[in-house]
């Protein structure tokens, strides 16, 4: 028996000198501790399922509330001037919004909204980035409060966006109503109309008004003009909106609609989703991904909460520091290791092959 013990550490000590001995796996320096992590597969479910989190959260909780912000539901289930448009809708929202000021007060800033009129007083910077081209000046303008059914309200300047930027009038009643006829992207001018966009004063009493606005869709969507819409068109219009009827509140009522606020709003937007982007990337691409991940559902949650929330511009800068100064982003992917003992040189350890390999090292008797 020792001479075989003998015979089998020998060969066993050839084997690593040939490197045909080695164990499978990686043996771990001493003092180390082992990275936490994933595959990139890994990371990339973890990241997609919490994107589905945030998504089912959206749909579910959040856009039932922006399709009927600010209204009653008896506002939202009675018929508004406009309604004939779309008689057969497959989908309605109304929103509604407390004016304290009197039905003629607030007609004419309501009677002149459109790109070629008193704009739409909204994010006038995105609005403008985008092309659009909308007057930046809130004043009065008598001579552009007047319509005629089959006017049309411009989005977008005649010479730009095909032509196809307006919506046209098909509902008026003069003081209170005003109902246009829309169309979808990617519905051609050739194609009917298939769906509806209607403001309405009602007069609460002689110093308190009440706008509402309605839109509606006709159906016959294709599945991917139904995600487009819900997905992307919607959030993106109720956040125009929502500001367009905060601007004709705000004027209406005598103030200004504050512009330098609105474009605060926007910065605050970009660097949240910035701070998304990077958070998206850093779950890929680091082996520590679970800090990056909470950074990510923090950024979603608070990117949704800055656009259709719109809280004061003052809180949402706090929010963002706050975002911005966690540690979602910090950590490196190199592993921690062991402080060493004050005073105690740094020793290597060698470990034996037989002790690799399961072997019992023990002295070796002749």
């Amino acid at each position: 028996m020792t001479t075989i013990s003998i015979m089998r550490a020998s060969a066993t000590t050839v084997a690593y000198a040939a490197g045909t001995g080695r164990p499978r796996g990686r043996v771990r320096p001493v003092g180390t501790v082992p990275r936490r992590g994933g595959g990139t597969l890994t990371r990339f479910l973890a990241l997609a399922g919490s994107f589905a989190v945030v998504l089912l959260v959206f749909f579910f909780a959040v856009r039932p509330w922006y399709l009927q912000w600010g209204a009653t539901d008896e506002e939202a289930r009675r018929p508004l001037a406009g309604d004939e448009v779309v008689r057969n809708a497959a989908g309605q929202e109304t929103r509604a919004i407390t004016i304290h000021a009197g039905v003629e007060r607030v007609w004419p800033w309501l009677a002149q909204l459109g790109q070629d009129r008193g704009g739409f007083y909204s994010f006038d910077l995105l609005e403008n980035l985008v092309g659009c081209d909308m007057p930046t000046d809130d004043r009065l303008r008598p001579d552009r409060q007047s319509w005629q059914v089959g006017d049309k309200l411009w989005m977008y300047p005649p010479d730009r966006a095909g032509g196809a930027g307006f919506a046209t009038l098909r509902s008026y009643v003069p003081g209170h109503a005003l109902g246009f006829g829309t169309r979808a992207v990617g519905t051609p001018l050739s194609a009917p109309e298939d769906g509806s966009w209607a403001f309405y004063l009602d007069s609460i009493d002689p110093s308190t008004s009440r706008l509402i606005v309605r839109g509606r869709g006709a159906p016959g969507r294709s599945l991917l003009g139904v995600v487009f819409d819900r997905a992307i068109f919607e959030p993106v219009h109720f956040v125009m909106e929502r500001r367009m009827m905060i601007g004709v509140k705000q004027l209406a009522e005598g103030g200004d609609r504050q512009r330098v606020l609105n474009h605060a709003h926007v910065a605050l937007w970009t660097v949240t989703f910035a701070c998304l982007v990077v958070a998206a990337v850093l779950v890929i691409r680091r082996k520590r991904w679970q800090r990056p991940l909470a950074g990510f559902v923090a950024a979603a949650a608070l990117f949704q909460l800055l656009t259709l929330g719109q809280p004061p511009v003052m809180l949402g800068a706090a929010l963002v520091a706050v975002l911005c100064s966690g540690r979602w982003w910090a950590g490196g992917s190199s592993p921690a290791r062991r402080p060493a003992v004050r005073g105690a040189p740094a020793r290597r350890h060698r470990t034996s092959p037989r002790v690799l390999h399961g072997q019992r090292a023990g002295p070796v008797s002749n």
